[in-house]
């Protein structure tokens, strides 16, 4: 049975997590976390539905657009449930001594991530008031609970009905109608399946049609909250999760929300399956894309115009290439976003297309629904939107692998060349490094251990962890000729993009007290 806030918060470790986390103290309420885990025997999944549980009411916001002197203003998505959801999933790529490090970055995070709407307006101080230069005294208050928890809704009707109530009242952006018809699902064992996979089906549809020339950018995160309340309810266990859909399910449903272009890629296929507006791609198209085709959808994602790259999607589809097939050259795309990127506030213009990606994926390879093709032009688009807007139009890294002569070394010199070059923030060494150890054929996994770890390393952004966990993931499974190319992305972005405000207290202290135990 779904466990409510207040049988959760029984636990006295709520009100411990809850005091450090409103009185900001990163390195108690990340020891906290550790003392329930390896002192107390605590499994992961238990201290993660205790921390989310406290979180939850102070990380909402009341939309994701401001107005300030007639401008609009974004405001981000919270982070916090992001770094949450990788760093447990992070965990089985970590050297042993390292297993907790990712973990304990995140619930480090946690305090400086609370109310953003506030802490961009100068009333709250955090994270997000540090990037903006804002220098907040600490308030005599606490932060705002923008949406408050709400009971369980639980609708006459069949489940098929019932779904389609919370779908619309997600798109008509009723938080609250939407997060009560949720928990009023989720309660149900039988219904957490279809549940899982409608909200994955939101959060990958609400993309909006351009980043060109947008301040306010939604930047696909609909999408990476989606997986992380689902990801984070499968780990913990759905009846203990409140926590973590009272922390990313309202959040769901706040404003704006982006649709038109998911209306585009419906149009564009019913007009070019008109008897099955391609519901049925995903069983009957089973063909790979040749190593030529992938290589020319590549350069059509970074050169050509946005209908070109839709109008080769429907040939695609049309000579019977599978969603896989196509959904592991998109995620290469993706990454020569990052790989074509020199300008180090712009990396994250590549990095959030490629984690959108990396979930649409996810989503293609872990359930059938028939949706499923229109998101393969959703993903094209915004890997070829990013790459106009930023006009990645050629390679560079070829440049910068003949300027880093790494001829002689061994494998094992190349890893911890390549950390310092990542902690060093230089890139086009980081990437040359990478691609130096990958040339020598060693061990990948040594490789993967090698870029978590050094992930890891950086507080303050979950992004960090997010995107090693992101590359991972699709190299396990991308079926091209290039996915080498995934890893070298990681190795760019870590390198690549700024860290805000740099400090590196939580490994510290990890190195110091907690790898001991």
């Amino acid at each position: 049975m779904l466990q409510s806030r207040d049988d959760i918060r029984k636990d006295k470790a709520v009100d411990a997590f809850t005091d450090a986390i409103l009185q900001r103290d990163q390195p108690r309420t990340a020891e906290l976390f550790f003392d329930l885990v390896r002192r107390d025997g605590r499994s992961m999944g238990d201290a993660l539905s205790l921390v989310t549980e406290a979180e939850a009411p102070f990380v909402q916001v009341p939309n994701h657009v401001d107005v300030r002197d007639g401008q609009i203003t974004l405001i981000n998505n919270d982070h916090t449930i992001l770094g949450l959801r990788t760093s447990a999933d992070l965990t089985r790529f970590l050297p042993e001594e390292y297993r907790m490090l990712g973990m304990l970055q995140s619930v480090w995070y946690i305090p400086a991530g609370l109310d953003i709407w506030n802490q961009l307006l100068g009333k709250y101080p955090g994270r997000y008031a540090t990037m903006k230069g804002m220098n907040v005294p600490p308030p005599s208050y606490g932060p705002v609970v923008w949406n408050q928890d709400q009971e369980p809704i639980v609708e006459a009707g069949t489940l098929d009905q019932r779904l389609h109530s919370h779908m619309v009242a997600t798109m008509s952006g009723d938080v609250k109608r939407s997060y009560g018809l949720f928990l009023g699902l989720a309660g149900d064992e039988a219904a957490r399946a279809k549940l899982r996979d409608q909200l994955l089906f939101l959060g990958l549809i609400d993309l909006q049609d351009t980043v060109m020339g947008r301040k306010a950018r939604n930047t696909g995160h609909k999408a990476l909250r989606a997986r992380a309340v689902v990801d984070l309810a499968d780990y913990i266990g759905w009846d203990r999760a409140h926590g973590a859909f009272y922390t990313g399910v309202p959040d769901m449903a706040v404003g704006p929300l982006y649709y038109s272009l998911y209306d585009a890629a419906c149009v564009t296929l019913t007009e070019a399956f008109p008897d099955h507006t391609g519901k049925n791609l995903k069983q009957t198209n089973k063909t790979k894309l040749t190593p030529e085709q992938v290589e020319d959808m590549v350069r059509l994602l970074m050169e050509a115009d946005s209908q070109a790259v839709w109008d080769a999607i429907t040939t695609h589809f049309r000579n019977g290439v599978s969603l896989r097939s196509l959904g592991d050259a998109i995620q290469v795309g993706a990454a020569e976003l990052v790989l074509r990127t020199t300008t180090p506030r712009k990396f994250t213009e590549g990095q959030h297309p490629f984690d959108y990606c990396n979930t649409a994926n996810y989503w293609i390879r872990t359930s059938d629904n028939p949706y499923q093709p229109r998101v393969i032009y959703l993903m094209a688009h915004f890997v070829n939107d990013a790459a106009r807007a930023n006009k990645l139009f050629s390679s560079v890294i070829e440049q910068e692998f003949a300027a880093n002569d790494l001829s002689g070394r061994t494998p094992e010199a190349l890893l911890q060349q390549q950390d310092e070059a990542i902690m060093a923030f230089d890139f086009a060494r980081a990437t040359s490094v990478a691609n130096a150890y990958l040339q020598t054929g060693a061990d990948r996994d040594e490789l993967l251990a090698s870029l978590a770890v050094t992930a890891c390393k950086f507080q303050d952004d979950p992004h960090n962890q997010k995107i090693s966990h992101s590359t991972f993931e699709e190299y396990g499974h991308n079926s091209t000729h290039l996915r080498d190319r995934l890893l070298l992305a990681t190795a760019r972005l870590l390198a690549g993009w700024p860290k805000m405000p740099g400090e590196r207290d939580c490994y510290a202290r990890y190195m110091k007290e907690w790898i001991k135990h």
